[in-house]
Order: C-alpha cells, then sequence, then structure tokens
C-alpha cells in the first residue's frame, strides 16, 4: 500500500512539473530607434521586450522597463517560419506601426490586428500620394 501511495505521488508530481514546463514565456528584445505605435498607443523609441505565454499565444506583451512601458495587444498567429527574427513595422509618412512579428522557430511569430489609426495614415498616405506600406524591419536580439 504504501509502495502504490509512493508511485501516485511521483506520477503527481512528475504530471505538475511537466505543466510548468510547458508554460514557459517565449520572451525576445529590440532596440527600436523610432517612436511607433501598438494597438493605438505610441511607445517611443527604446529597448523592449516583447512576449507571450505559451499558454495565452494571442495576447503580446511589450515593455520597456527604463521607462516604465507596459502595453498588452492582440495578435494573430503565424505558424510560418522566417530565416530571422526581426520586428516588422509599416511605415506611413513619419509614423510606424507595429505589424507582425517573426521567428525561426515561430513560437511567437504573428500578425497585429490593424488598428483604426494605422488606416487612417494609410488613407492619408494614399490620399498624398506617398508610397503606402514600405515596411521597416528591425532584428530581435
Amino acid at each position: 500500500m504504501k509502495n502504490l501511495t509512493a508511485i501516485a505521488l511521483f506520477v503527481a508530481a512528475g504530471i505538475a512539473t511537466a505543466g510548468s514546463a510547458l508554460a514557459q514565456d517565449h520572451k525576445v528584445t529590440a532596440t527600436v530607434p523610432f517612436n511607433f505605435t501598438v494597438n493605438g498607443r505610441t511607445l517611443p523609441a527604446g529597448n523592449y521586450t516583447i512576449g507571450n505565454e505559451s499558454n495565452t499565444p494571442r495576447i503580446l506583451s511589450i515593455s520597456d522597463r527604463e521607462k516604465g512601458i507596459a502595453v498588452m495587444a492582440t495578435t494573430v498567429p503565424d505558424n510560418s517560419v522566417s530565416a530571422d527574427n526581426k520586428l516588422v513595422f509599416h511605415h506611413y509618412g513619419n509614423q510606424y506601426f507595429l505589424s507582425e512579428i517573426r521567428t525561426a522557430n515561430s513560437s511567437m511569430s504573428c500578425h497585429l490586428t490593424t488598428s483604426k489609426q494605422e488606416k487612417w495614415a494609410r488613407a492619408q498616405a494614399q490620399e498624398a500620394s506617398v508610397r503606402v506600406n514600405s515596411d521597416v524591419l528591425i532584428a530581435l536580439k
């Protein structure tokens, strides 16, 4: 009976450990040299940590500890694999909008939804006959 109890406890501990190992966070860092917009909020240039948790892969957190900035954004996962890790920004005039995260292992690859602010900026750029949607890429660390 003692052996059966010991085995049950061992199995329970193994399952608990496996569950916490699967729920590890995915995080990357990037230095963004310009102000940019995420989810309708403009963020200053800086050193950002970007991540999500495996149990909530559609929610992305973007933060700069030095400046006390933290933003959450809903994303659409993208299972494609990129050759290198990078952030993709849409650029209209002097405005930059975070659009995608591309990673080599696809664990964080995603698209951000287009905000009303970005749609307005795109329309303004088209109306002014400015080149629309020239992507800017920033390498992830």
